[in-house]
């Protein structure tokens, strides 16, 4: 019985190392595809913080974000066939079942199911994530305007009522997507996003995860994302935000300091991981 506990483990932890390498050679081709075609991209989040504090991953993580001004995140899509065959630039243009305002680069010959979208008719490989930023308008008043109207947004783009955000998100949501449905919701869509991106300010923002509520979110000096400071992650050295320290310490507070181990924990749900098998091997 110890034998097989052990063996599982070992398991667990080489699969974990190879959807891994799957991650690093994503985020090595966008580093790659944003070079050739001047775009700009910075490791964000958990990614940057493994970055500076581990120089790599974070050893409890399991996935790699990058943050891109929005407008060089809408030019990854055109640039497609530089990712190429076994490369998919996924969002809600190129995949209409996926349901977010922000991107991932898939590897297709993997497989990555998470129980929010395992009945969803999408992409399904291994990713990492690729989250649109704005500048935010100075005005407090207009930013919370902006941070509404981006709540707004992803309920439509997510087409149902959230999962995990308690029943009055849920409740809102099901009102929000019965006055907007079909041709009128994708208007909405496309008039929502316009408005948030054409803003012009001092700060920029991101409107995901822990970044946002419904009516606060965390936002940046512009200048701490200028000219990116090259860092190191699993010896290779990607884009970090000009002001790296700066932007961890306003995100994670005492940055360098360890979680305690109960907060050491993956924070996706897997249907099923496979770094070694296409999701379409699955799903026939």
């Amino acid at each position: 019985m110890i034998e097989s506990r052990k063996l599982k483990i070992a398991t667990e932890e080489e699969t974990r190392k190879e959807v891994r390498k799957v991650q690093l050679c994503l985020l090595t081709k966008l580093d790659e595809v944003c070079r050739k075609n001047g775009l700009m991209y910075y490791l964000a989040f958990g990614t940057c913080l493994g970055a500076l504090r581990h120089k790599g991953f974070i050893p409890w993580d399991d996935d790699i974000d990058v943050l891109m001004p929005y407008a060089d995140s809408r030019k990854l899509i055109e640039l497609q066939k530089q990712f190429g065959e076994k490369i998919f630039v996924q969002c809600k243009e190129t995949d209409p079942d996926f349901r977010s305002i922000a991107m991932r680069l898939r590897n297709e010959d993997t497989t990555c199911i998470e129980a929010d979208e395992a009945d969803l008719k999408t992409h399904k490989g291994i990713y990492i994530d690729i989250y649109p930023y704005y500048e935010c308008p100075n005005n407090k008043i207009i930013r919370t305007i902006n941070i509404l109207k981006s709540n707004f947004l992803k309920i439509l783009v997510n087409n149902r009522p959230p999962m995990n955000h308690g029943e009055i998100a849920k409740k809102i949501s099901k009102c929000i997507l019965a006055l907007y449905s079909g041709e009128r919701r994708l208007k909405k869509i496309a008039k929502l996003e316009k408005q948030i991106a054409s803003v012009k300010g001092t700060e920029i923002l991101d409107y995901y995860g822990q970044d946002i509520t419904l009516f606060t979110a965390i936002s940046y000096p512009k200048e701490w994302f200028g000219k990116p400071q090259k860092l190191e992650f699993e010896g290779r050295f990607f884009n970090g935000a000009t002001e790296p320290e700066k932007y961890m310490r306003k995100r994670y507070g005492e940055y360098m300091k360890f979680p305690p181990p109960e907060d050491r924990v993956v924070h996706h749900t897997y249907v099923k991981i496979d770094p070694f098998k296409s999701y379409i091997e699955y799903e026939r």
